[in-house]
């Protein structure tokens, strides 16, 4: 498995590639084959960016069996998704400031993300791992109120959108078997989610074909697989970690 990451050297972002506890510095594109500098950083030193930004950053919802059932859903016939806008990216250890008006409202949603390694349109199903460069923590953040502030239209992309709603990393990890992952969410080091990958109604290579076969998906583009039961709001200055088997944690502060 290797394990890839954006941080912030020299005030400069820079392409990383984890090792044991050191960051051995890249340069040139992560989607084609980077290669070393030489140089490398602790990973307790690291100042850490989001691992990938984004073309198009989307989320599932209802892609949960345990969380259909609870909240009485139907079962999907297509992936269901959203859209989160470029301005909400986050990243590792950092704030998700609480939005005017909306503050005490305000959920995370711990989710395992799937980044896209190469343009991809009408794939074949049996190929589609050939365009999964990896995968990371999402923390899928969503203010409640103006979701269903209009009866008439849903505002997934609003409420999804805040800057800081969409934290990823802290790295990509390649050659990870996806559909045994568990994932788990914290709030202040109590454990709120905890539920299997397996149990997606889409995996996340279905959910990959499945969009693609409908839209273009491009190098560093993340879909979000949807969350389970659990998500709950958070008060500024609780800490949030979502953490996933084989991917490691990904730790914010809710902030005022």
């Amino acid at each position: 498995m290797k394990s890839w990451c954006r941080i912030v050297l020299d005030g400069t972002a820079r392409l990383g590639l984890c090792q044991d506890e050191d960051i051995l510095i890249h340069e040139g594109d992560l989607f084609a084959d980077p290669v070393p500098t030489g140089q490398k950083l602790d990973v307790q030193d690291a100042e850490w960016l989001a691992p990938v930004e984004p073309r198009q950053f989307l989320g599932l919802w209802n892609n949960l069996h345990e969380a259909m059932v609870h909240d009485g859903n139907d079962l999907p016939i297509s992936p269901l998704y959203f859209t989160k806008l470029a301005d909400c990216l986050n990243r590792h250890q950092g704030d998700i400031p609480a939005p005017r008006g909306y503050a005490d409202k305000v959920l995370f949603e711990a989710e395992l993300g799937v980044v896209i390694g190469r343009e991809c349109f009408r794939p074949q199903r049996e190929a589609i791992d050939d365009y999964i460069f990896g995968y990371t923590c999402v923390n899928d953040t969503t203010a409640a109120e103006p979701l269903f502030e209009n009866k008439q239209f849903p505002q997934w992309t609003r409420a999804k959108s805040y800057p800081g709603f969409g934290a990823i990393g802290p790295w990509i990890v390649r050659g990870i078997e996806p559909d045994e992952l568990q994932v788990q969410a914290f709030l202040d080091g109590e454990k709120k989610q905890d539920y299997p990958v397996s149990d997606m109604i889409f995996s996340p290579r279905e959910a990959v074909f499945r969009i693609a076969s409908e839209i273009r998906l491009y190098p560093g583009d993340v879909i979000a697989c949807g969350t389970s039961v659990g998500a709950c709001f958070m008060t500024p200055g609780q800490q949030i970690e979502i953490r996933i088997s084989g991917l490691g944690s990904l730790v914010n502060q809710y902030s005022r």
